[in-house]
């Protein structure tokens, strides 16, 4: 664990104190599982039509202190989304940035509907003082990330594509996630409960960078891994599970479980086979409270 961890005990599970960004993997989880949830919360809790709608809350999460580990740690995580006609929206799932919709086509129903996005965020690294199954791999230095994306959604389906593609930072890589989801109500009109399933390709230079090591890092290690390549192909799937709870039209509470599996070069990277696990676990609480005008 790295120097902000309360306990840096392998005991499965820490409890740490906020970081200044996410780790990537950690971002990217919290994006694809949360990220709807809380445009849900940010846009469509009031009947009324508000230019802005502003979104606050509370959360904590728990995931891998690493891509590919079998260590996990507590994460407090603030919930935030600033949102101006259901076009542009400022907050922090998915890593703080911004985020556009500049093209939607509606269909026959308000349920029906194609959405086109792009966003700027940043992504957190990844620090070698994370684990020790890091140590003498080096730091991986976070970046802003720029993404293209569409959603088709019919009636209580959805489909999603998201291209990413990081400008600055160590990784400079790119990846492609693609997504299904099935929402329907649970028991109650106010609850709402979303399952979904997703896959991520990634390019030559995100797996090298995360799941790669060279011969200097091979040198290095700690663990006295050897040197690894790893190349382009799909790097997971997964599925999740979301209950999205509004008590009013102002409060709300979300929780979330996913499970992620690693494929490929991604699996067999010494950092995941041999110190780490291929399935990845994560889960998400938090209450918001949402207003506009």
């Amino acid at each position: 664990m790295n120097s902000q961890a309360m306990s840096a005990q392998r005991t499965g599970v820490t409890v740490s104190l906020p970081r200044p960004f996410l780790p990537i993997s950690v971002a990217i989880a919290i994006g694809f599982m949360a990220g709807s949830a809380l445009s849900e919360e940010a846009t469509k809790p009031n009947p009324k039509d508000n230019d802005w709608r502003l979104t606050l809350g509370v959360g904590a999460m728990i995931a891998p202190d690493y891509e590919g580990s079998d260590d996990y740690e507590a994460i407090p995580l603030p919930l935030i989304d600033l949102s101006w006609r259901d076009k542009v929206s400022i907050g922090t799932l998915g890593g703080p940035g911004i985020k556009v919709n500049f093209f939607k086509l509606n269909g026959p129903t308000p349920k029906d509907f194609l959405t086109l996005s792009t966003a700027v965020r940043y992504g957190g690294g990844r620090e070698q003082d994370d684990n020790d199954a890091l140590q003498g791999l080096g730091d991986i230095d976070g970046g802003m990330m720029v993404s293209l994306a569409a959603d088709y959604q019919y009636q209580d389906f959805g489909i999603g594509l998201a291209v990413n593609r990081d400008v600055t930072g160590d990784r400079e890589g790119t990846t492609v996630n693609a997504g299904l989801h099935y929402s329907f109500k649970l028991g109650v009109p106010r609850t709402m409960l979303t399952l979904g399933t997703d896959m991520t390709w990634a390019d030559d230079d995100y797996m090298g960078t995360t799941f790669g090591i060279s011969a200097a890092q091979a040198a290095a290690s700690r663990r006295g891994f050897a040197a690894f390549d790893a190349s382009s192909g799909v790097k997971d799937v997964g599925v999740s599970a979301k209950v999205r709870h509004r008590w009013d039209d102002n409060i709300g509470l979300l929780g979330q479980v996913g499970y992620t599996r690693l494929l490929g070069d991604a699996a067999d990277s010494p950092i995941v086979d041999q110190d780490g696990d291929a399935g990845q676990f994560s889960a998400l609480v938090g209450l918001t409270y949402s207003w506009g005008w």
